[in-house]
């Protein structure tokens, strides 16, 4: 969860403020949808969420700095102003039950423990 905060914070940075932000939502959503690939499996529909509320946010503080205005602008022109959050994309219904219908492992001791 650290790395994935790190790599938005990354993205988001001071410097890319030449760029639009839809240049944003689209490193963004890269990442994103690379994250939650891999993280889609389990019970993890959680810190997805977490992960997103905190690009939204990450986003919304990118138009503030960029239009010198309040968070509050930024937080009304990711959520009203444009449709759907600049583009970002929803994790909400990406989490897959692990391996649907087969048992987590095959064996039993499948880490290779005896048995007593």
């Amino acid at each position: 969860m650290w790395h994935a905060r790190d790599r938005i914070r990354e993205i988001t940075a001071r410097r890319w403020m030449l760029l639009p932000p839809e240049a944003i939502v689209r490193d963004l959503n890269g990442f994103l949808r690379g994250w939650a690939g891999y993280f889609r499996y389990g019970h993890s529909g959680q810190r997805l969420s977490k992960i997103r509320r905190y690009a939204q946010w990450r986003l919304a503080h990118f138009v503030r700095r960029r239009h010198r205005r309040s968070m509050a602008f930024g937080w009304w022109v990711l959520t009203r102003a444009r449709p759907a959050d600049l583009g970002l994309i929803s994790l909400y219904v990406i989490v897959v039950a692990p391996r649907a219908g087969k048992p987590w492992r095959d064996r039993p001791n499948a880490a290779g423990e005896r048995r007593r």
